[in-house]
């Protein structure tokens, strides 16, 4: 009996050493398992195109039954066409609303651009403003926007297909201009914003967005052409503009919805809505419609004259408010147009102008003007 005992106590620490390094086994796989899962998740957010702020962190629980619809969620479809759908975003400023109005683009829709660039006559580090040899003032936007574009083209036209000019008061809703892009063609020379009754120009303030055809043919049959384009030194912008790219067989694209209404609007739905202000209707090159008595369209792409609170005001809207039981799916994407065939038999676009070969090698010429500026871009955004 003596010897029976010590036996069954070795036995029993031996046991319990074996529980015990089972135990320390499991614990540490279980351990690893969650540290990869967190480095996963890191890596996943990190690479997104979006910004943390407008990505849920908390995974939806998968549908026991399958959707009812053959659609994409609607964050899917975003991050496809931020990818598809290549827009440069052109910002014009100035020296004394850099702080006070373009850094809060850069905090809020700017992020969602392709690529987002400053034009002002003065660099700045924190926005990476590009300085342009122009003067300042209202009078003189149209030399800033023509020496604006001139650099955009010589440094960032392969890159990109859509071209968006843009305020500093202006808010962009970048998701809906890309879903109403989708259907149009880039090689097509078209421009779309908010169309104004005299000369058939868009609304500066509103802006507009040119596809890669029309800034191509604006710049090298355009801006080296005085009796197209005028060279003067003053002049409003959307109007200069407007001639211009008519000249060159750019068409003027109707951007209203399916309602009649407009998706570029010249003002802020924070200060007038539902009726726009006195002056908007006398503008207009549409007849508004009969059938709602909304100034906007429900897919608005921009709204102009916001200050600097009024930008985090929309950004809290349209990104983060959410209204319990509302289901507000868009549905599926637009189709894509086929061509306009609208350009003047002078300017009608060729295979051999449009195809593929033929749009990688448009870069500036030399008969194209150089543009006028002093500094390249101080710091880069994203691509």
């Amino acid at each position: 009996m003596m010897g029976v005992r010590p036996n069954r106590k070795r036995l029993e620490l031996m046991l319990m050493l074996l529980i015990g390094l089972a135990w320390g086994l499991l614990l540490s796989e279980l351990m690893k398992r969650t540290r990869w899962q967190n480095s996963a998740d890191r890596l996943k957010e990190e690479s997104s195109p979006f910004p943390s702020s407008q990505r849920s962190r908390n995974l939806p629980t998968p549908p026991t039954t399958a959707p009812s619809t053959t659609n994409p969620p609607p964050d899917i479809q975003a991050a496809r066409l931020f990818n598809e759908t290549r827009v440069l975003c052109m910002v014009l400023t100035s020296p004394k609303t850099h702080h006070t109005r373009a850094v809060h683009i850069k905090r809020t829709w700017g992020r969602r651009c392709n690529k987002l660039i400053f034009m002002s006559t003065k660099a700045d580090k924190e926005l990476g403003s590009v300085a342009l040899n122009v003067r300042e003032g209202y009078s003189n936007l149209w030399p800033k926007t023509r020496a604006a574009l001139q650099y955009v083209y010589k440094h960032h036209f392969q890159k990109y297909d859509w071209f968006l000019k843009a305020d500093d008061d202006t808010y962009v809703i970048m998701e809906n201009l890309r879903a109403f892009l989708h259907a149009h063609n880039f090689r097509e020379p078209v421009y779309f914003g908010n169309k104004f009754r005299q000369h058939g120009y868009m609304s500066g303030g509103a802006g507009y967005v040119m596809s890669k055809m029309a800034l191509h043919r604006l710049v090298k049959l355009g801006f080296s052409n005085s009796s197209i384009c005028t060279n003067r030194n003053y002049g409003y912008e959307d109007v200069e503009l407007g001639r211009c790219l008519a000249g060159v067989g750019v068409v003027g694209g109707d951007s209203r919805d399916e309602n009649g209404l407009s998706r570029f609007i010249p003002f802020s739905p924070l200060h007038w809505y539902p009726q726009p202000p006195d002056w908007y209707q006398p503008l207009l090159y549409y007849t508004s419609p009969d059938n709602s008595s909304d100034c906007c369209s429900n897919t608005a792409i921009s709204f102009h004259y916001n200050i600097a609170q009024e930008f985090y005001v929309l950004e809290y809207i349209i990104y983060k408010l959410r209204i319990f039981g509302i289901n507000r799916e868009l549905g599926p994407l637009p189709k894509k147009k086929t061509s306009s065939g609208t350009t003047s038999n002078h300017f009608r676009t060729t295979n051999d102008e449009t195809g593929h070969n033929a749009l990688i090698k448009m870069v500036p010429g030399k008969n194209v003007t150089k543009p006028n500026y002093r500094t390249k871009t101080t710091s880069k955004f994203k691509k």
